[in-house]
Parts: C-alpha cells; structure tokens; sequence
C-alpha cells in the first residue's frame, strides 16, 4: 500500500435492481403490478437517478431502521418511509413526489429493505451479499410481472438525480457528488 492512500472495505450491493421498461409507464398500472405481485410490503420502487450510490442506499436504510426500531416512521409503510427519507424531507407526499416514479419514465429501481433486527449490517467489516444474492430471483420474477427487464447496472451519483430529489445542497461543499445525495437525506431525519 502506497503511504497516504486509505483502504476501506467494499460497501455491498444494496438490494435494489434496475428496471427498463418496454414502453413509457402509466404510474397507476405499474403499482397496481407491484402491490399484486411483490412478495411483502419491504418491496417497493424508486424513480431512476435518486439513489447514489450503495453508501447512499445503506445510509437511508439505517435511518430507516433507527426510525422502525423507536417507533418514529412519518409512513404507514416501509417503502413509503425509505422514498420519504431518500427524498430528504419530513413530507411524506414531497417525498414520494421527489423520489418516486412519473409518469412516462422508462427506468426505475426495485428495492427490498432488509429487516435486519439487531443494528446494521454496515456495521461489519466482511459483509455478505446475502440481501442482494438471495433475492435476486425473487427480483427478476417481479420485474417480469412489471412489465420491464433488469438492466446490468447500479446507482451512481448525477447532477440531475440530485435535481429531481430537490436538493439544496450546494455540491462545491463536497467533495463528491455522493456526498451531497448523503447530506441531502439527512434532511428528513432532522428538519
């Protein structure tokens, strides 16, 4: 190792795929799909370009997590209250409205939201991709019931992913795009 460089531990894919659809979507069919068809209410969907990152992902899901745990969700479910938390604000609507789906997209992201009972799995230095690799099937069935194909890709951080959550954030603060999607979230734990 190089002296100055820092070696941190691969973070592990967040249980969520990415979804294109054949044709522009009809919000209303494409949840009326997902509520016939997924597994659990910890099944849900986000729109594309709001996720960041898997550090992203993990850091709103230990949030929601706290929240579940104490009893302090804003949202009668946990999907609703992951998309308000990803959205960076204490409005359940807002939330929905800016990490949610429109009408017309063609991408979107499927995710699950492990109920993990006793603190994070971020916690470890070797975690497993257990959550991801064990629900994968379970994935690409639903996705098929969506109407759409799994893509190879995962989250990256973009200048209009962090646009379409609203973000007030100014990204010459940070030094990464990554980080300005984490901060944003943090909006809706305490504001």
């Amino acid at each position: 190792m190089r002296s100055g460089c820092v070696m941190s531990a691969m973070v592990p894919w967040f249980p969520m795929w990415g979804i294109r659809f054949h044709e522009p979507i009809m919000i209303h069919d494409v949840l009326s799909s997902l509520h016939e068809w997924r597994p659990g209410e910890r099944w849900g969907l986000i729109g594309d370009g709001v996720v960041a990152s898997e550090n992203h992902a993990w850091s709103a899901w230990t949030a929601l997590r706290r929240l579940e745990i104490r009893g302090n969700n804003l949202a009668r479910t946990p999907e609703t209250e992951f998309m308000r938390i990803i959205g960076g604000t204490r409005q359940i609507t807002e939330g929905i409205r800016r990490s949610g789906l429109d009408s017309g997209d063609s991408r979107a992201w499927l995710f699950y939201l492990p109920e993990e009972s006793s603190g994070s799995p971020l916690n470890e230095m070797n975690i497993s991709r257990e959550y991801y690799n064990d629900l994968s099937q379970d994935a690409e069935l639903l996705i098929g019931h969506l109407g759409g194909v799994l893509i190879p890709e995962r989250p990256i951080p973009t200048l209009n992913g962090l646009k379409k959550i609203k973000s007030s954030v100014d990204t010459n603060d940070f030094t990464s795009l990554e980080d300005a999607f984490i901060v944003h979230l943090s909006n809706s734990v305490i504001n």
